[in-house]
């Protein structure tokens, strides 16, 4: 049974976003997040995946950072973010410096 209290209190979007996430178990900003990043990539498909994968997942990082900023989101998807951005702009710099 869920505690609908606080959601009958809330008269922000923000609120809103926090009932909403609480409500599944801090889970729905992160999965909102994953799906931002495989829609970003297809539709950036037109271009090479490895600058498609470095758009999106440095969007997505700009991004989770501010929803972690402002406690909607968990660090770890920042930092996983991050490292999805070092990794591809790693392999960027070595498949391009071996042509």
């Amino acid at each position: 049974m869920y505690n609908l209290t606080q959601l009958q209190q809330s008269d922000t979007v923000y609120k809103l976003w926090v009932y909403a996430n609480m409500s599944t178990g801090e889970i729905l900003m992160g999965m909102l997040m994953i799906a931002v990043f495989f829609i970003m990539l297809m539709i950036l498909k037109r271009w090479d995946f490895t600058d498609a994968l470095m758009t999106s997942s440095f969007i997505c990082f700009i991004l989770s950072a501010i929803l972690a900023y402002a406690k909607l989101l968990n660090f770890l998807f920042v930092i996983g973010f991050l490292a999805v951005l070092a990794f591809t702009i790693l392999f960027v710099i070595l498949s391009r410096s071996g042509k």
